[in-house]
């Protein structure tokens, strides 16, 4: 990922599917209002945002950006409006959530460390915002965009929307700089976080090797449900690793992919994994410290695929949820990346396809599913279906 003035595409998510339209999808163009906003996007027991482009001189009712899963949750706050000065949204930015959004069912998080103060800020006359605020705010992430990480470089994008999103909705402010214990990040507007033409490049693994036993073990992994039968080849592949590490997670194994010895001979006894919860025939549960996600249809597993949850500080809410959006190619907002095969079950956190699952929780508060199930389980997920969460 390159520096952000020259790669950076973010965008408000467009709420629409090729195969199914849920209620409320449509493209919702730059409109802050519903930048990522599943609250806008017919998400069961939620409201509407009031939308920061309609809001007039004199309002007194200014949306705080903060972020729900991999989509940006606006935050109505009572503080001046449109026509003064961004400072006050911006310290109620930097302030984070309260603790009764954080822990209530939007689910709401900052990208920004906790910590982070406001030292200074002045609009420009061509309508940039300089924002001043302490070292904090780059917490983990290098000056030099040549030496930071995808992930390190996402999470700097989501802080940089979190600002320009904010402070744009005020009269006159069209972009935002961020100036973090000296370092200048780029300067960033709200047309920078619109959604890239075309979609996501294919999703491309090593096909893998033949190995002598490999077709054993994968008729194996298929007769428990973790490997679809026409999987079955005899090369020892991702999709054969994915379901491998599913299979040691769920019986409490070390989660490293390969059938060594002690895999095999969990395998050679073990039985297909059965469900927990008493919810409907056909849902979806998904274990977050097992990283596994069962399909269940009519009261029996179907599929056990390898997932990823949440990670430290943005893990998956357990509960009980239904999906209520789908997106064949959807687009993360605050972190500009594609989420291809999406079914959003709570505000903006869904089921999605990411080019490497790891074996532990990592992501921003989605599911991850390796490539080769996520269309699997875009295809299972069908609108309404029940999500349980442990």
């Amino acid at each position: 990922m390159t520096d952000l003035r020259l790669r950076r595409f973010v965008t408000i998510a467009a709420l629409c599917s090729c195969a199914v339209l849920a209620a409320g999808c449509g493209s919702s163009g730059t409109d802050r209002s519903t930048a990522g906003n599943t609250a806008s996007s017919g998400a069961p027991g939620t409201t509407a945002g009031t939308g920061a482009t309609g809001a007039q001189p004199g309002d007194r009712s200014v949306d705080v950006y903060f972020t729900a899963g991999e989509q940006f949750q606006p935050v109505e706050r009572d503080l001046p409006g449109p026509a003064g000065s961004p400072a006050p949204a911006l310290k109620a930015l930097l302030a984070g959530p309260s603790s009764q959004e954080a822990k209530g069912s939007d689910d709401t998080r900052s990208a920004i460390p906790g910590g982070t103060s406001l030292q200074g800020l002045r609009v420009t006359p061509t309508g940039k915002a300089v924002v001043k605020v302490t070292p904090r705010f780059t917490a983990g992430i290098p000056a030099r965009a040549s030496r930071r990480t995808v992930a390190q470089q996402q999470e700097l994008d989501a802080r940089l929307g979190q600002v320009v999103y904010t402070v744009s909705q005020y009269d006159g402010v069209r972009s935002a700089k961020v100036i973090s214990g000296g370092v200048s990040a780029p300067t960033v507007t709200t047309s920078d976080y619109e959604k890239p033409p075309g979609g996501p490049p294919p999703a491309r693994k090593p096909k893998g090797d033949r190995q002598a036993g490999a077709r054993q073990i994968q008729q194996r992994l298929a007769a428990l449900t973790y490997l679809p039968k026409n999987a079955v080849d005899g090369v020892y592949g991702y999709q054969t690793q994915m379901a491998v590490t599913a299979f040691q997670a769920w019986q409490g194994l070390d989660r490293d992919g390969v059938a060594g010895p002690l895999t095999k001979a969990a395998l050679a006894k073990a039985h297909r994994p059965k469900p927990s919860s008493n919810g409907p025939s056909r849902r979806i549960e998904v274990y977050r410290d097992k990283g596994v996600t069962l399909l269940v249809k009519g009261g029996k597993v179907v599929r056990a695929i390898h997932t990823s949850s949440g990670g430290p500080g943005t893990e998956t809410p357990s509960g009980t949820y239904s999906v209520f959006r789908k997106e064949l190619q959807s687009w993360s907002v605050p972190f500009s990346t594609w989420l291809p095969y999406a079914s959003y079950f709570n505000q903006g956190i869904a089921f999605h396809e990411y080019p490497d699952v790891a074996p532990y929780p990592v992501s921003h508060g989605c599911v991850r599913v390796p490539a080769p199930e996520a269309k699997r389980v875009y295809r299972f997920a069908k609108l309404g279906t029940t999500v349980v969460v442990y």
